[in-house]
Order: structure tokens, then sequence, then C-alpha cells
């Protein structure tokens, strides 16, 4: 027998339901190579990284535990930063109970600007660079 392909089950001990701040991923972050900044910022503010179902399920740009919705983890940080992230109902459904949304996206009129706190229209790798910069120099 002959092993086609390995899968990764993700990091260990990173439990995104108990996590305080999240940074997540959607389509919008353009690549599996842009994560990394994702995870830089992730990294910077402790944060646990997570993303949509596209991105975990569909694409495989991270692993299928770090998937945030209604079909995969239920959280409620104190801050969730949403990258690329449109804002689909049953990603909205799995985030409903964090107490402020960031949500960087080059679409205005995506549906989860309606349901942020906070918005940022523009690049959300550009965000990361320049957020991620700021974090480590505070």
């Amino acid at each position: 027998m002959k092993a086609i392909e390995e899968k990764s089950k993700g990091e260990q001990g990173v439990n995104l339901s108990t996590a305080e701040i999240i940074v997540s991923v959607g389509r919008g972050i353009g690549s599996k190579e842009n994560v990394k900044y994702a995870e830089d910022l992730a990294n910077a503010l402790g944060a646990a990284l997570g993303g949509s179902r596209p991105v975990t399920a569909e694409l495989g740009w991270l692993p299928e535990d770090r998937q945030i919705g209604l079909s995969g983890n239920k959280v409620k940080p104190k801050l969730y930063i949403a990258l690329g992230i449109s804002g689909q109902p049953q990603h909205l459904a799995g985030i409903k109970d964090a107490k402020i949304i960031v949500a960087v996206n080059k679409d205005k009129n995506a549906p989860i600007v309606e349901n942020a706190d906070y918005t940022i229209v523009g690049d959300a790798i550009e965000f990361c660079k320049i957020m991620t910069e700021k974090v480590k120099n505070k």
C-alpha cells in the first residue's frame, strides 16, 4: 500500500473557541502564500489564526480545524479581525458572540461590513504588514 496524500491535523493546542483574539482569513487574502501575513499579525498579537470555510475546507490554505462558522468553530473572542472575509451567513453565525469585529475588505459592500464594529476598506495584506509592524514596535 502506498500513501497518496498526508493531511495535517493542524496546530495542536490552539483552541479557537477560547481564544481572546482571533485573526481570520478568507479568500480575499489572495493565496495560500499570503496567509503568512495574517499569521505574522496573529503571532504579534498573541492571537489564534482561523479561516472561513472556503479557505479551510475547499482551498486547503489552512487546516480544517481552523474553520470558523456554523459548520466549524463557533467563537467568542474579545477581538475578531476578519481579513478578506465576505461574511456569508454561515460564517457570521460562528462569530456572532465576538465582542469587537474588525473587517478588512476591499469590498465596502461585503456582508461582513454590516456586522463589523470597525471596517477598513483596503487591502488585507497591506493591513497585516502595517499592523504587524506597529504591534511589534509597541
